[in-house]
């Protein structure tokens, strides 16, 4: 697959990897007397105090911000958006590992790091233990479900030829069932048009915060809606499950696609299976993907079987629903109420001044 180049602002290749190596002497400054082993090992797994003095020498050299080693946190979570991609491959040269750098940015259990997980099995299937775990402790009917290749992907960081690229790890099925929700969702708004509008206490101050009251306005179809979308929800499971069924059979492959948010270079990897997952190892992630890689087309295909499928599922139910539902029947859930912080709220603020 031919590689993009990447011309992000202000970015100096040469200045980064400078940045980076000071980063690690101040993070210990024995750093480059060790074995590349044991380099790599201090990369996975160094403490809480290690890293803020690794974020304060990158935002000092990269972007001239100056601060204590206790404010580096703080200080980096709320640089701007448009700066994040020369911190964040700087960065990775400081926490990656193997041969392409790779950072995992999920949460691990204590003590854990990417070296206790020799191939992405291990640690997909260690996770489908630990989600499995908690949704018995929370859910006391939840019955389980068989093992599938990445039910829920990873957010990762690599280095594809020099180049710093964020990625999403997920199998074949997961990544088909969010291309049939998000064609499928605008099916729905199709068939039965609605917008959030602010509820009467949104934003009201809350103990501990502020509420958060979103509604929806369908013009009066809100109980269609709300029946057609729970309808489509167990849809989505069902498929997700058969087509998971289903790709058990498929050889390894892994599909390789490109997919940039406001010029950030993101690559998905896609997985058939479980026998693909324990072909690849962290340490060699890109040279074990190489002869596994398929054509593109082949998902394509799949995605359009899929998203026909789903758009005449939706049609065929909204008609039911609009023939045979009775909206004077109500269904009982539990009603939540939703307090953020005003912390939160200052994310989505900056979020929304980024974007503009």
């Amino acid at each position: 697959m031919k590689e993009k180049t990447y011309q992000l602002a202000h970015l100096d290749k040469q200045k980064l990897l400078v940045a980076a190596r000071k980063a690690l002497i101040a993070a210990d400054a024995h750093y480059y007397a060790w074995t590349v082993q044991e380099q790599e090992r201090f990369r996975a797994t160094m403490g809480e105090d290690a890293s803020r003095r690794i974020q304060r020498v990158l935002l000092d050299d990269l972007l001239d911000i100056k601060c204590l080693t206790d404010e580096s946190d703080e200080v980096w979570s709320d640089t701007p958006l448009t700066h994040l991609n020369q911190l964040n491959w700087a960065r990775l040269l400081t926490t990656g590992i193997g041969e392409d750098y790779i950072y995992l940015n999920e949460c691990m259990a204590e003590g854990k790091t990417l070296l206790d997980f020799p191939t992405l099995y291990d640690y997909d299937y260690a996770d489908y233990l630990f989600q499995e775990e908690a949704r018995k402790r929370d859910f006391t009917d939840y019955t389980g479900i068989e093992y599938f290749a990445y039910q829920h992907p990873s957010w990762v960081r690599l280095l594809i030829q020099e180049q710093f690229y964020y990625a999403t790890f997920t199998s074949l099925a997961t990544y088909a069932l969010d291309e049939i929700e998000s064609a499928g969702n605008e099916i729905i708004r199709q068939l039965i048009p609605h917008e959030y509008v602010d509820g009467k206490n949104h934003g009201k101050q809350e103990k501990g915060g502020f509420l958060w009251d979103v509604k929806i306005d369908a013009a009066g179809q809100e109980a269609q809606l709300d029946e057609l979308r729970s309808r489509w929800s167990g849809y989505q499971r069902e498929r997700w499950l058969a087509l998971s069924e289903s790709n058990v059979q498929r050889f390894p492959a892994v599909y390789v696609n490109d997919k940039d948010w406001d010029d950030d270079p993101h690559r998905f990897f896609v997985f058939t299976n479980e026998r693909t997952l324990k072909q690849i190892r962290w340490r060699h992630f890109l040279s074990d993907c190489k002869p596994l890689v398929a054509e593109y087309a082949e998902v394509k295909k799949l995605l359009a079987e899929e998203i026909d499928r789903a758009n005449a599922w939706l049609v065929e139910n909204h008609q039911d629903i609009q023939e045979n539902f009775d909206p004077t029947v109500v269904k009982l859930r539990k009603k939540h109420k939703i307090i953020m912080t005003e912390s939160a709220l200052d994310d989505l603020s900056k979020i929304d001044a980024d974007m503009e």
